[in-house]
């Protein structure tokens, strides 16, 4: 069984599916709600799992109380080693709104306004195991800061999840063996990224571009892999999947380009539902 270790922050999504946004001081009756479990690196994990991988998320779980208990509970449902790396009684979870719309299949996220964990137990004893991969998702970035010299010595690849530029992503990138972002994570482009990753010693990466499909380039070789059409219901968690997809197979195969059709295609099916887990069940 391939396993991976995900680090990254874990959030309480509060979602409201509705049918097109309301305007501003407008409203709007949703057509469905639901609490869901969040944050880039735990739904990858959960899909990593899902798929037959043995999934461990390092994440910061901090106060005792009714969030942390639904957040524990639903890992524990999807068979998820969880580890608690914070050490700060006063740390909450963060709360994220998520508004999607059914016409549009598109959706808005306001983000929590907690910052990562910063009071931080040891977790050395967490790259003792024998992970197959590593996944960053730009989370967690005390923790990853103190255990930086830990994931750079890692005998295997360390897979980044690069959703926006934060002001830390270099230090994530000098860590990375494969970095795969999306269209946004570097404004000026792909070509500009391609040159990033060039300075870096970085001859494998990909860029995600939702409806335009993935570039990828992996050394002397390059393409692009077509975005699968489908009827979109909900673009929720989309990136998250495609990561969860893309490590499990990449783990079992190491075959990049392969893992990046795969999960291009788990990703684009998962649209088709609602919510992040909704697709699990058919």
């Amino acid at each position: 069984m391939t396993r991976a270790l995900f680090i990254g922050r874990s959030v309480l999504d509060v979602i409201a599916l509705v049918e097109d946004f309301p305007g501003p001081d407008g409203k709007t009756k949703a057509l469905a709600n639901d609490l869901i479990p969040g944050g880039s690196s735990l739904n990858a994990a959960i899909v990593f799992s899902h798929l037959g991988g043995d999934a461990t998320l390092a994440t910061s779980m901090g106060a005792e109380g009714l969030v942390r208990d639904f957040l524990t509970d639903d890992l524990k449902k999807y068979g998820i080693d969880l580890r608690d790396i914070c050490d700060d009684p006063s740390y909450h979870i963060p709360l994220s709104t998520v508004v999607s719309t059914r016409s549009l299949g598109a959706r808005m996220i306001v983000n929590g306004a907690q910052d990562d964990c910063s009071r931080l137990k040891d977790g050395r004893d967490l790259f003792a195991s024998d992970y197959n991969l590593i996944q960053l998702d730009q989370y967690e970035h005390p923790f990853v800061e103190q255990n930086f010299d830990d994931i750079r010595a890692f005998d295997g690849p360390v897979i980044l999840d690069g959703g926006s530029w934060k002001e830390w992503s270099p230090d994530f990138l000098r860590l990375a063996d494969v970095p795969v972002v999306s269209e946004v994570f570097l404004p000026e482009g792909p070509h500009a990224f391609a040159e990033m990753c060039n300075d870096l010693g970085l001859s494998r990466w990909a860029i995600t571009r939702g409806t335009n499909g993935v570039i990828w380039h992996d050394g002397g070789s390059s393409g692009e892999i077509p975005a699968v059409s489908v009827a979109a219901v909900d673009t929720l968690g989309a990136g998250d999947i495609f990561h969860g997809a893309f490590c499990h197979a990449y783990a079992q195969t190491g075959k990049f380009v392969e893992a990046l059709n795969s999960a291009n295609r788990i990703a684009a099916k998962s649209c088709e539902f609602t919510g992040t887990r909704s697709w699990m069940r058919v």
